[in-house]
């Protein structure tokens, strides 16, 4: 699984490495993208799905936000 360390960096740089890194894989490969600006909760999971992408999972940690987004058949 692909991994980006997006801490310390605000929206809406991380939900744009993150759109960069699914456009260079493949249809059901994964990346965890860890953050810790509370607006990529919402905003890396609004466009996985308004783009066909799942997200497998969102985890709240004491100090970071852990989303895994499995690329979709686009």
């Amino acid at each position: 699984m692909e991994k980006i360390d997006e801490r310390g960096k605000v929206c809406p740089i991380p939900l744009f490495h993150t759109k960069r890194k699914i456009c260079s894989m493949r249809s059901g490969e994964e990346v965890e993208v860890i953050v810790d600006d509370p607006t990529a909760k919402e905003t890396i999971p609004k466009w996985s799905k308004e783009h066909g992408h799942d997200i497998v999972s969102i985890e709240d940690n004491e100090d970071h936000i852990r989303i895994v987004v499995r690329k979709g058949k686009n």
